[in-house]
């Protein structure tokens, strides 16, 4: 198991809490009691989003209320958060975990060894899928140290730890800045007095929920909002154009890709799969079908991973070619024809996206027809195998833990590929960062060679939020979610946000 600070040696980087939320502070004479200074909210709009993609709701206030061990970066290296530090044996099999002193729950439980060790022992098994299977036990040393035990050793081990640790026997009663007042209904969140980054001075956060992301941009226009949660691809132009409003990208974890099942006649064939991903020119997707924001794919690895494999292949776009294999690939002495219909589920965007994959496709002589069949039919469908394609969104990133959950035999959309699987085995036991790089180039190779997918476009979204809040200048590509506890509020602009 490789060491160093990347992944699973010593980490002292003291807890970095990626979920903090709005700095505001609010000026008061001498001696007066902090009951005096005034109250202020902050009035989020969330628009219906894909289920899929995790957000609403109960998605923003997970982000605000739970934490978890560690967190990940846009590069997929482990940062400290509720852990001080962790240590891997010399034999990689046993990773001992210190957890920060004095972190409390809402309710003023104190987070302990133990404690964490009930919770782990419920979200291990889900986070990490098949490869929980390298864990032999969980247990506390003592009230701050918990040492996890592997059968064999684990790269995706410190990965999981980023689960959220809710107090068990709950869903959002966790660490983080904010407390969710009533958890069947999370729309209003009051400040956390005992967090442990230091008491956020918003005192109360109002979350409303509208039907489109186009109505709650009308009301964050209209000034009955502070902050729109997700900007949805149709209103960043307009928003943008806001004199009153700023408008943050970033690179979401999330990729569109057609899944295609090698189970169903039309895609027996690995040549006819190769031919479909290198027929789409990907950056004529992203300008047509995105207006620009995204980032196209070059396969199942997240590009930002420290572990991308630069010198491995990469999805070409080449319409010649795939109109070549196509020809090549003959069934009773005739050049086959291509028909398959792609399930497509009902979104503007995604729409969008399977009209400029269907022209593309149409342009090689590949026919493909677009069926809407609904999200519980299209999960079902999914479920059981019984399609051809499925365009969809995943969260492939920024670990390779989500691939192999998802491409891994018996995974999401599992591959049934000795190849792939065997590619990410090596990912998954890798005991050097070398061979751990040079496991994850084997599986988007094999990747590349065996298509399970057309991977199409890597998400970008935005966040956007009244000029009455000045924001720190954030990352290149990273969520302002991330910095969101040193918000403060512009300079005589405080009565806006006042109940």
């Amino acid at each position: 198991m490789f060491r160093g600070p990347r992944r699973f040696s010593r980490l002292r980087a003291g807890a970095f809490s990626a979920l903090a939320l709005l700095a505001l502070i609010a000026c008061r004479p001498n001696g007066s009691s902090p009951a005096s200074r005034s109250s202020v909210t902050l009035r989020v709009g969330v628009g219906q989003v894909p289920s899929s993609q995790g957000e609403g709701l109960t998605g923003l206030a997970q982000l605000l209320t739970l934490e978890g061990l560690v967190r990940s970066g846009d590069d997929g290296r482990p940062q400290a958060q509720l852990a001080r530090d962790w240590r891997v044996s010399e034999d990689g099999r046993a990773v001992t975990v210190n957890l920060l002193a004095g972190v409390k729950f809402h309710d003023g439980t104190p987070l302990t060894a133990p404690v964490v060790v009930d919770a782990l022992k419920s979200t291990l098994p889900v986070f990490m899928g098949p490869a929980f299977d390298d864990v032999d036990s969980v247990s506390a040393s003592n009230s701050e140290q918990i040492v996890i035990r592997l059968r064999r050793p684990s790269a995706f081990l410190i990965d999981a730890l980023e689960a959220s640790i809710p107090k068990p026997g709950t869903t959002l009663v966790g660490t983080g800045p904010f407390i969710v007042a009533d958890a069947k209904s999370p729309t209003e969140m009051r400040a956390n007095p005992d967090y442990h980054l230091g008491r956020p001075v918003v005192d109360r956060i109002t979350v409303q929920a509208f039907p489109s992301v186009r109505s709650a941009w009308a009301e964050l226009l209209r000034d009955r909002l502070d902050m729109l949660y997700e900007v949805g691809v149709d209103a960043q132009d307009s928003l943008e154009a806001s004199s009153q409003i700023s408008v943050f990208n970033y690179n979401r974890r999330y990729q569109y890709v057609i899944v295609l099942n090698p189970q169903a006649e039309v895609f027996r064939s690995k040549e006819v799969r190769r031919a479909l991903n290198i027929a789409i020119d990907r950056n004529a997707l992203v300008r047509e079908a995105l207006g620009g924001r995204g980032l196209a794919s070059s396969g199942p690895v997240w590009p930002h991973n420290y572990a991308f494999p630069r010198e491995a292949g990469t999805l070409q776009s080449d319409p010649a070619a795939a109109a070549r294999i196509l020809s090549a690939n003959k069934t009773g002495g005739k050049a086959a024809k291509v028909h398959f219909t792609c399930l497509v589920l009902p979104d503007a965007v995604t729409e969008r996206i399977a009209l400029v994959v269907k022209q593309q496709l149409a342009a090689v002589g590949i026919d493909m027809a677009v069926e809407e069949p609904g999200m519980n039919k299209a999960l079902e469908t999914m479920k059981n195998r019984q399609f051809e394609a499925l365009l969809t969104t995943m969260i492939s990133a920024p670990t390779l833990l989500r691939p192999y959950r998802i491409w891994h035999s018996g995974g999401a959309a599992g591959a049934n590929s000795p190849t792939i699987d065997a590619a990410l085995d090596r990912v998954r036991h890798a005991a050097a960062e070398d061979e751990y790089a040079s496991a994850v180039a084997a599986f988007q190779q094999a990747m590349l060679d065996d298509p399970q997918a057309i991977f199409l476009a890597w998400l970008q979204s935005a966040r956007a939020v009244s000029k009455r809040f000045v924001l720190p200048a954030p990352e290149p590509g990273r969520d302002i979610m991330s910095t969101i506890r040193l918000w403060k509020p512009a300079t005589g602009d405080l009565h806006a946000s006042r109940n």
